[in-house]
């Protein structure tokens, strides 16, 4: 079950290159997002570059603020 698991997270947790993109045309800085979400500026970096997914709520709250649909994060 762990391999599985292991698995999954090496196929879907990539780069969210997009939302990294998206940020930076609309002049947002990684700060400024991971105060939207609650966490620190690390952790955020984090998990636009894979290291870590995001959970829904954070993916709510980005769209809304980005203007973009759900989908940039499994582009």
């Amino acid at each position: 079950m762990i391999t599985k698991k292991k698995e999954l997270k090496q196929t879907f947790l990539v780069p969210k290159n997009k939302l990294r993109d998206v940020r930076r045309g609309k002049g947002y800085s990684a700060t400024y997002m991971a105060n939207l979400i609650g966490v620190d500026r690390r952790q955020y970096v984090q998990k636009e570059n894979g290291l870590y997914s995001f959970h829904d709520y954070e993916i709510v709250v980005l769209c809304k603020e980005l203007n973009v649909s759900p989908n940039i994060f499994f582009i």
